[in-house]
C-alpha cells in the first residue's frame, strides 16, 4: 500500500511539474510577444463584454486521440504535450490579464481559471494516468504475448479512460451554459 502511495505521489508530481513547466512557457511566451500584439490583445479585451468559455470540442477530439493512440505508444506523449500546453494556456491568460488590468486582471483570471479550468485539468491529469497506464501494459503485452492479466488491466484502463472523457464533455457542456452568467458577474471586477 505505501508503495502505491508513492507511485501515486510521484504521478501528481510529474504531472504538476508538467502544468508548472507549461505556465512559464505561457509567461514567457507572451512577454516575447511584439508590443504591436500585445496592444492588439488589450484592444479586443477592453472592447469585450465576455469571456465565454467554450472547450467541447477540443478537449473531446484530443482526449479521443490521444486514447486511440495511446495503444500504439503516441498517446503518451500527446497526454503529455496536452498537460503542457493546458498550463501554457494558463500562463499566456495570466500574463495577458495581469499587464492588461494588473491586480484587477489577475484577481478576474485566477477565478475564471478556478472554475473553467480547474476540475477540468483534474480530470485531464486522471486520463493521462490511464494513457500511461494502457501504454505500459500494451507494451507489456508486447514482452509476454498473451497475458490474461495485461489485457484486463488495458481493458479497465480503457473503460476508465472512456468514463473520464464523458466527465470532461459533461462539466465542458455545463461550463458552456454557465459561463456567460459567471462571465458577466466576474466581468465588473475588471471595472
Amino acid at each position: 500500500m505505501h508503495s502505491l502511495i508513492k507511485v501515486k505521489n510521484k504521478k501528481v508530481l510529474v504531472a504538476s511539474i508538467l502544468i508548472l513547466l507549461g505556465i512559464i512557457i505561457g509567461v514567457i511566451y507572451y512577454n516575447l510577444l511584439t508590443s504591436e500584439i500585445k496592444n492588439n490583445i488589450i484592444y479586443t479585451l477592453n472592447n469585450s463584454n465576455s469571456f465565454i468559455y467554450n472547450s467541447i470540442i477540443k478537449d473531446l477530439l484530443l482526449t479521443s486521440l490521444t486514447l486511440v493512440t495511446s495503444f500504439f505508444l503516441v498517446g503518451l506523449f500527446i497526454g503529455i504535450i496536452y498537460l503542457i500546453y493546458e498550463g501554457m494556456s494558463i500562463g499566456l491568460l495570466i500574463a495577458i490579464f495581469y499587464n492588461t488590468y494588473k491586480f484587477k486582471g489577475l484577481l478576474f483570471i485566477l477565478i475564471y481559471i478556478i472554475i473553467n479550468k480547474l476540475l477540468i485539468l483534474f480530470l485531464l491529469t486522471l486520463f493521462i494516468f490511464k494513457i500511461i497506464n494502457i501504454s505500459r501494459y500494451v507494451v507489456g503485452l508486447f514482452i509476454y504475448k498473451k497475458d490474461n492479466y495485461l489485457k484486463e488491466k488495458i481493458f479497465i484502463n480503457f473503460k476508465k479512460s472512456l468514463f473520464i472523457i464523458i466527465l470532461i464533455l459533461i462539466v465542458n457542456v455545463i461550463l458552456y451554459f454557465i459561463s456567460p452568467i459567471l462571465s458577466g458577474v466576474l466581468t465588473n471586477i475588471l471595472k
